[in-house]
């Protein structure tokens, strides 16, 4: 449990405070009895609490902990992403670094959380606030469970919660549009995307044997990445659940085989989109060809990503589907991903009205057959 001694010293008496913290021996040192005992009160309290920490661990500093916690971190057992890892850190440089990076974690107090919360809202936006209070608060959590500090200082209500605007609802008649407008060595690209539900990284990551026109399959197995320092790096899909085997329309998979003629290299591990050299497609020749097809739309706001979205809303608009097939389909890993898909549209909602409708009319066309009660 602990106990007190009391030692003199060339300055005076001197009150030790020992006592026990996971198996370690850890003592605290005062200058009157009276202090002693009531730390040594508190040591009992946060026994019988179940929140007895290493003292000496809160000592740490902020930055140096959250380089190690990077280092560490696993997420369903698995390391953080090369991209997870590199927004990790921008947040941590621009947002979190410059206020606790030389800060001890006792020092990090609920108070000093929420002047930070409300300064990086007011300086970056809320959406950056959203995500870097979310980092924070995770390597804090982790903290408490390494026993460093007793309690997660971010307890914002709703701190963490993003309120990103809608995204624009393309059409299919756009997605064609947008297909026809890009450069051609591209044009597979937005129909891949649009109907196939690919992500942007794994479209550049895909090479000619991921691709079985006999069966009208896409093989998602990879996603490419640029990362500052690295270039361009391949990766395992961001889950277990991306890897997976997309079937495509018949219509995309003509266009594909078109597309492996005209711009593919014989081999199997030949890239599917690259640059007109052959060296493979970089996302900021993405953005650049995208930005100039929308141009020629006339659309703006529109990411390339968002024909992933159309992909998932379309899919889930389809009779009798599940959101467990919207989930393999988009290579989610939870429903509450694939769920986004399945809200009601202001489309759809007019759909079930018309279906309803159509409902009401033929029982009006039709003769009336009574009521039949069955007997007891």
């Amino acid at each position: 449990m602990g106990y007190v001694r009391k030692r003199e010293t060339n300055d005076g008496p001197r009150y030790d405070v020992r006592y026990l913290v996971n198996g370690k021996r850890r003592t605290d040192t005062f200058r009157t009895e009276k202090d002693a005992k009531s730390r040594l009160k508190k040591v009992h309290a946060d026994e019988l609490a179940g929140l007895v920490i290493d003292p000496k661990g809160g000592e740490r500093v902020f930055g140096e902990y959250a380089a190690d916690w990077l280092e560490t971190r696993l997420v369903k057992g698995r390391p953080l992403t090369p991209m997870t890892r590199q927004g990790y850190e921008a947040l941590l440089r621009r947002n979190i670094g410059l206020h606790f990076g030389r800060t001890k974690l006792r020092q990090i107090t609920p108070e000093r959380v929420r002047e930070w919360h409300s300064k990086v809202t007011a300086e970056r936006g809320s959406d950056q606030a959203a995500k870097s209070y979310r980092l924070l608060r995770a390597i804090l959590m982790t903290a408490v469970s390494d026993e460093l500090i007793a309690r997660n200082p971010c307890g914002i209500k709703g701190a963490g919660v993003e309120h990103a605007t809608e995204r624009p609802m393309l059409d299919t008649s756009t997605v064609f549009d947008l297909a026809d407008a890009i450069a051609p060595r591209l044009r597979v690209l937005v129909l891949v995307a649009g109907f196939g539900t690919l992500r942007p990284g794994e479209l550049l990551g895909l090479q000619r044997g991921d691709i079985d026109l006999l069966h009208s399959t896409v093989h998602v197995q990879r996603e490419a990445h640029e990362i500052t320092g690295q270039g361009r790096i391949l990766t395992p899909p961001k889950s277990e659940a991306g890897d997976r085997t997309v079937v495509l329309p018949a219509e995309i998979r003509d266009e594909l085989r078109n597309h492996l003629d005209a711009y593919v290299a014989p081999e199997p591990e030949a890239y599917v989109f690259t640059r007109p050299s052959g060296r493979p497609l970089r996302r900021s020749d993405l953005s650049n060809a995208w930005h100039a097809a929308c141009a020629v739309v006339g659309i703006e706001g529109v990411h390339p990503h968002d024909l992933r979205h159309f992909a998932g809303r379309t899919t889930a608009r389809m009779p009798g589907i599940t959101t467990k097939e919207v989930m393999s389909r988009m290579g989610h890993a939870s429903p509450r991903a694939a769920l986004i898909y399945q809200h009601a549209t202001a489309e759809r909602d007019r759909a079930v009205a018309d279906f309803l409708g159509a409902v009401i009319a033929e029982a009006k066309r039709a003769p009336k057959s009574g009521i039949v009660r069955l007997r007891p």
